[in-house]
């Protein structure tokens, strides 16, 4: 028996936080989940392969006739966000209807929305647990053809109606296996300023215990993996020839022992991989009070191959810090720990926010100067957006405009609209053209040039930086109201011009691939632009569709995702998952 893994391309959309050319041009990384689902269907005795659309370059066609010629008897996907979930769609429609076959789906939202999913992704099955544990079980009755009843957290279809049989137990993260990498072809990945051949990601913890507005994670618990199981990983990793891991956890080195522990074992066990990780400032300044830096940890770090750390540093406008819940204030501390990562080896990336609650054209300028004035081998300038399970969509969309927009998204009934931000007098438009000017001002310093030159190790990571910078200057952001002829001529000859320069980028993000690629989807893309007159629409209690309840819903159908948290075990004590 054999289960095909499919991961279709996805591409940016109005709603999305980043300038497009930074969403394409992220990197490539491997959908993890699917290395857990395998070790699940490998244990139930199954054969198992993936078709990468986005790294593999396949068009919908290509990986359809892959898929006839290999034989499947079921085929999976996962609906790992909601942003992307209408691009998962269109691949899952019209593969599950040309081949015939049986059709899968898991994931992060797939435990969220498993009706929505379900009805508009046209899938037989929805997995609502984890695949490791939930694929041993149901690969079984699928092969007998019966028995579902008796699979945890399977729905299904039968007799035209979503059938749901009953929730399993929660692991806790500690309890995973390791994903079986085997399945990926880790030669395709990279992210955008990894440096080593061969690259995978992984996740060592789950859940954020900080209440920071802006962010999924918010308050979700807090479970980690022990420090010699994560090395037991990195190990697994480097006897794949994995050679550079860039862990995914938000907050990696919040426990501080467990954080020396995985760096000195690494160094023990003298593993030729280096890795990166996400952390808060503070979790390498003692958390608090002693605004020093952890000089002992940072060294061990350095020490046990880390070689990127990036920092979520947000603003550098304390008022905005506050409405952002984020717990730190922008001080001269940062610039004093930041100091002594880099004079350790260690390069810091920081992220940073433009239009955050309670910005200002004054305020987003000293979250730029901020940016500038400390030592980060790399910066990233994201625009505040409504995300999805955010106390910001609580807010202002789900609370004060009545919409659970996202559960709309994900049914079919909105489009992809820009989401208000009425914290803020900044439009999307200007503060697009802010964060362009934030980027051309941090990387075009002649001595961070040299400096980013020095730390280069490849010519393929030289190229992609390179192509990065041409991209984001060519790309044309979104339009203000009203752009004439002239302007639209302009625009369309850039659009042109960029599109067939990504062409040959390894990526496949762009929307060029979406208009079918090569010159002929540069020029569709050149057609809408010259026919672009304003940016896209924002949502409104008057958008056709999107009104939708949010409260007192059906029992066990359209919850909102706040009231869903501790019916599916997802509290403070196992957090929401590996998003």
């Amino acid at each position: 028996m054999k289960v095909a893994f499919v991961y279709p391309p996805f591409y940016a959309k109005p709603f999305n936080e980043n300038l497009p050319t930074v969403d394409d041009e992220f990197g490539l990384f491997p959908h993890i989940g699917f290395g857990w689902a395998a070790r699940g269907a490998r244990a139930a005795g199954w054969q198992v392969r993936l078709w990468d659309a986005p790294a593999e370059k396949k068009s919908l066609d290509q990986v359809t006739r892959e898929l006839c010629a290999f034989g499947p008897d079921l085929i999976a996907f996962s609906a790992h966000a909601c942003q992307t979930i209408r691009d998962l769609y269109a691949w899952s429609r019209p593969i599950r209807q040309r081949t015939g076959v049986p059709t899968l789906v898991g994931g992060y939202e797939a435990k969220v929305y498993p009706h929505e999913i379900v009805e508009q992704g046209g899938f037989d099955f929805l997995c609502g647990g984890e695949g490791h544990e939930f694929l041993p079980e149901f690969l079984p009755a699928l092969a007998r053809g019966h028995g579902y009843e008796r699979v945890p957290d399977l729905f299904w279809r039968r007799r035209g109606e979503l059938a749901h049989t009953f929730a399993g137990a929660r692991p806790r993260f500690c309890d995973f296996p390791t994903p079986d990498r085997s399945l990926f072809d880790n030669r395709l990945y990279y992210s955008h300023i990894s440096q080593r051949k061969n690259f995978t990601i992984g996740m060592s913890e789950i859940g954020c215990p900080y209440p920071c507005t802006f962010c999924c994670m918010r308050q979700s618990g807090f479970d980690a993996r022990t420090a010699e199981q994560v090395v037991d990983e990195m190990a697994e990793c480097a006897a794949l020839g994995i050679r550079e891991i860039d862990w995914f956890d938000p907050l990696m080195l919040h426990d501080r022992q467990r954080a020396l522990e995985i760096a000195r074992e690494v160094r023990r066990r003298k593993l030729d991989v280096i890795w990166s990780c996400r952390s808060r400032v503070d979790s390498l300044s003692f958390h608090g009070t002693r605004r020093r830096p952890d000089h002992e940890l940072i060294g061990a770090l350095a020490e046990g191959g880390c070689r990127r750390i990036y920092f979520g540093i947000e603003s550098g406008d304390d008022a905005v810090l506050r409405e952002m819940m984020k717990g730190q204030v922008a001080s001269s501390d940062l610039g004093r720990t930041l100091a002594a990562v880099r004079e350790s080896g260690i390069m810091a990336l920081g992220f940073f926010i433009l239009g955050a609650p309670g910005d200002t054209a004054q305020s987003v300028r000293r979250t730029v100067d901020l940016s500038l004035s400390l030592p980060l081998a790399y910066a990233q300038y994201q625009i505040a957006v409504i995300k999805p399970h955010t106390e910001l969509e609580r807010r202002h969309v789900v609370d004060e405009l009545g919409i659970d927009y996202w559960r709309q998204y994900v049914t079919g009934r909105v489009d992809a609209l820009l989401l208000p931000t009425p914290w803020t007098k900044l439009e999307r438009a200007e503060l697009e053209r802010m964060a362009r000017r934030a980027y051309l001002r941090f990387y075009s310093r002649p001595r961070y040039a040299l400096s980013m030159l020095r730390r280069v190790q490849s010519r393929d990571e030289l190229t992609r930086y390179a192509r990065v910078a041409l991209q984001l200057a060519l790309r044309p952001l979104r339009p203000t109201a009203g752009a004439g002829l002239g302007r639209r001529l302009a625009r369309a000859a850039l659009t042109f011009a960029e599109a067939t320069l990504t062409v040959a980028s390894p990526g496949a993000r762009h929307g060029v691939f979406a208009q079918g690629g090569g010159l002929r989807g540069a020029l569709r893309l050149a057609r809408e632009e010259l026919t672009r007159r304003a940016a896209e629409p924002v949502l409104t209690r008057e958008q056709p569709g999107a009104r939708g309840a949010v409260t007192h819903p059906p029992p066990g159908r359209y919850q909102t995702f706040f009231d869903r948290l501790r019916p599916l075990g997802l509290g403070a004590d196992h957090g929401v998952g590996g998003k």
